[in-house]
């Protein structure tokens, strides 16, 4: 089996929360357990909503929960390859220009199934699809493009997110065949949700990581409540850190 490498990719646009805390947390531990790889990569191509000031935050944050990492990227520093990759698709007419922008071509016929670890099988017809912006007209990548290129680039073997990103998976798995890659193994998580059924947010009362530091939280208390989020061992509540790091697949 190849070295497991699995990341935490969050977009810099304001605290680590909840459920980006449980996302990196599960992909920490099934690095550790299978003696693999965690990437911490910042996803900063948003200039207009990225700062330094949350990238500072998340770091922190990671820092406090104990989820070390093994390599660290940020997407700004790649702009020069998603330039190349998006000039690779527009050279096979896999992607067009228009209004300034670079456009990827969606086929227009078939299914782009998604086996999902988690989910089972989920099939997408193209045609429900639309063409999408892989490159802005400042040159910029788009999420699902820079995601691609990154993920492939640095041999990611396992993409584990919440389920708020399966619709982007069928596009970017068709993105991935347009360069000649091979994607990742995917799993959706489901997200975590207020009283209300909608995603857990700021007006459900969510705070920062940080904030349980501040008040008072011990690290090990939040990482024994995040583990809990969707994953369970038989009747056991509470775990040490090295316990879920064994048990956890």
């Amino acid at each position: 089996m190849a070295e497991v490498r699995v990341r935490f990719a969050p977009s810099p646009t304001g605290y680590l929360h909840v459920g980006g805390a449980r996302t990196a947390l599960f992909n920490w531990l099934y690095a550790r357990h299978h003696g693999g790889k965690f990437i911490l990569r910042i996803e900063d191509t948003d200039r207009s909503r990225s700062t330094d000031e949350a990238i500072e935050q998340i770091l922190e944050s990671m820092r406090w929960l104990g989820l070390d990492w093994d390599e660290f990227y940020r997407q700004t520093d790649r702009l020069e390859i998603h330039r190349q990759a998006a000039q690779q698709l527009l050279d096979k007419g896999a992607a067009y220009e228009h209004e300034g922008a670079v456009w990827f071509r969606i086929p227009k016929t078939g299914v782009t199934v998604v086996e999902d670890l988690l989910l089972g099988r989920v099939e997408f017809k193209n045609s429900e699809l639309k063409d999408l912006v892989i490159l802005r007209s400042d040159g910029t990548p788009t999420y699902n493009f820079a995601c691609v290129v990154d993920d492939s680039d640095m041999r990611m073997t396992h993409v584990i997110r919440g389920d708020d990103h399966l619709n982007n998976t069928p596009k970017q798995i068709l993105i991935y065949r347009a360069l000649g890659r091979e994607p990742p193994k995917f799993a959706h998580l489901p997200m975590i949700l207020g009283p209300d059924k909608t995603k857990l947010s700021k007006r459900h009362g969510a705070v920062s990581v940080l904030e349980y530091r501040r008040r008072g939280f011990l690290p090990e208390a939040l990482i024994n409540f995040f583990a809990r989020l969707g994953w369970s061992h038989g009747d056991q509540e509470i775990f040490s850190r090295e316990e879920l790091v064994e048990l956890f697949d």
